[in-house]
Formats: C-alpha cells, sequence, structure tokens
C-alpha cells in the first residue's frame, strides 16, 4: 500500500480550550460566495480524495496503527470542506449530503481515535453519506471540526502544494485542489476562534483566517490560469498570513510550518 508522509517539522498547536462543538465568542463576519475562494468542483475532488485515502489507510490494521492520527485529521478536514459544501453558491453533488458528511465525518474522527473496528465502522457510515439527501439550509457557520487537526493539515497541505509548485504546469490541477482546501479550512476555522490562545483577540483572528481564505484563493485562480508569477506571488502572500497569524497566536511556530 501507498503510504502517506506524515513529517510535520512543528506541530501547529493553537492551545485547545475546548474541542467540543460549541459557538464561540465573537460574531464570524459575513462569508464571500465560496466560489470565490474555492470552486466547487475543486472540494468535491478533495472530499473524494480524504475519503478514498482513509478507505486505503482502512485496508489494513497495521496500516491504520501507523496512520490513525491521519485518519483523525483527514476525517476532521472532510467535516469543515462538507460544510463549505453545503453552503456553497454552486450547485454540487454534496450539496445535499453536506449535513450527513459532517456527522459522519466527525463520527470517523472520534471512532478511529478508539480502534480500527470502530474506525472501518464508522468509514462505511461515511462512504454512504455521500448519497444522502438532507437539507443543506439547515446549515450555518459554526465550529464543525477540531482546530488542532486543521491545523496540523495545514503544513501537510502546503508542503505538497509546494514540492507541485515545481512543476506547475503539471501540476496545476492538484494546486488548485489544495489551494481550494487550505482557503476552505481557513473560512471554516473562523468559527474555532474558542480554541485558540487568545480568544479575546476575535478581530485579529477574524482578520488572519479571511487573509490566509483570499490569499489561497489567489493561488487557485492562478493554478487555474497556468500564471506561474501570479502562483509564486500567491505562494509568499499565503507563508505570510500564515507567520503573521502565529506571531500573535502561536509564536513559537515561527518559521516552522513545514
Amino acid at each position: 500500500m501507498r503510504h502517506f508522509a506524515l513529517t510535520i517539522g512543528a506541530a501547529i498547536g493553537f492551545f485547545v480550550v475546548n474541542i467540543g462543538m460549541t459557538a464561540c465568542a465573537g460574531d464570524i463576519p459575513p462569508a464571500p460566495k465560496a466560489s470565490t475562494y474555492a470552486p466547487a468542483a475543486d472540494l468535491v475532488k478533495a472530499v473524494d480524495d480524504y475519503i478514498d485515502g482513509i478507505a486505503e489507510i482502512l485496508e489494513s490494521e497495521e496500516d491504520f496503527k501507523d496512520l490513525q492520527s491521519k485518519v483523525v485529521k483527514d476525517a476532521e478536514t472532510v467535516a469543515v470542506l462538507a460544510l463549505v459544501l453545503g453552503l456553497h453558491d454552486e450547485n454540487t453533488p454534496y450539496k445535499a449530503a453536506a449535513p450527513a458528511l459532517i456527522k459522519a465525518a466527525r463520527e470517523l474522527s472520534a471512532a478511529a481515535a478508539k480502534d480500527y473496528a470502530s474506525a472501518k465502522k464508522a468509514l462505511a457510515a461515511l462512504q454512504a453519506a455521500k448519497s444522502a439527501a438532507g437539507d443543506p439550509n439547515s446549515l450555518k457557520w459554526e465550529k464543525v471540526a477540531s482546530l488542532k487537526e486543521l491545523m496540523e493539515q495545514v503544513p501537510l497541505v502546503n508542503s505538497r502544494l509546494k514540492r507541485n509548485m515545481r512543476r506547475f504546469e503539471r501540476q496545476a490541477d492538484v494546486i488548485a485542489v489544495d489551494s481550494a482546501v487550505i482557503a476552505a479550512i481557513a473560512q471554516g476555522s473562523m468559527a474555532n476562534l474558542d480554541e485558540t490562545s487568545k480568544p479575546e483577540n476575535a478581530e485579529q483572528w477574524f482578520q488572519f483566517c479571511a487573509a490566509m481564505r483570499d490569499a489561497a484563493a489567489q493561488l487557485n485562480k492562478a493554478a487555474k490560469s497556468k500564471d506561474t508569477a501570479g502562483a509564486e506571488k500567491a505562494v509568499a502572500a499565503l507563508a505570510k498570513t500564515c507567520d503573521d497569524c502565529h506571531a500573535v497566536f502561536h509564536p513559537e511556530a515561527l518559521g516552522k510550518t513545514e
């Protein structure tokens, strides 16, 4: 089986205050149309890839034991991607399925933290949720995933993104998907203010999340138009948003996002 790299130079450990799905302090700013920062087709591809990757890991208990933390992280990421798809202004195959996907992804995350058998059962439910018919109007911008897991996912995606930048012309489609994932995580993370080390700094948190989202959106657009110079500029802007945020919320992580 193909194994996944798990090396993170430094865990992006925004100190967890509360990992429950409670409302955060401060009012989340109105979100722009999701199509402006994370095209639906890219997010659908990402959801499928993450679920397929989890299924591959769960083909054997040995692989699961080696990559258990990745299953948890990827399940949490599916939850936030599903939320963005459910609230998306574009029609998507997973718009109606979004409520069920979020629920099943959260349940898989909890199950994977326990044992292999529980994770296998929860994976089957997540795969079935892709075909669910729910009401996306029940969704709103709220916390659906752990900030710790999301912030540890970002450097993994960013490292892959930077590697693919060396083969920009050939990997532009992959870069577009990864940038959409980062943009969706940034937007979704606004609701996780209460899990940061400084929940009283609401305005700064929202600004940093928006800056990260918008830089990733620019990278997505550059990848789709095969604009190498624009993509390089967007990658630099994206890195700066991480450093700016770390300077306030997690200074010991500065320069250690990969």
